[in-house]
């Protein structure tokens, strides 16, 4: 699992990187119903993006992760 963190760019986050707050945010995603890789694109999503002044097209983006729960 932790090369799929590397690939999508979050693994040096903490909700990545420390194993106690990866458990926390796999029981925050499974009480919510909500998929962590959901969580981890739309964080990878916005790092991508964070250096841009405006972010044309995020939006597409955006519904298309959110999508990919139903």
């Amino acid at each position: 699992m932790l090369d799929t963190y590397e690939e999508s760019g979050v693994a040096d986050l903490p909700l990545w990187a420390d194993l106690e707050a990866n458990e926390v945010l796999r029981m925050v995603c499974a009480k919510h119903k909500v998929p962590v890789h959901i969580i981890t694109d739309l964080v990878a999503l916005q790092r991508e993006r964070q250096h841009q002044e405006r972010a044309a097209g995020i939006n597409g983006r955006f519904e298309e992760i959110l999508g990919a729960m139903e």
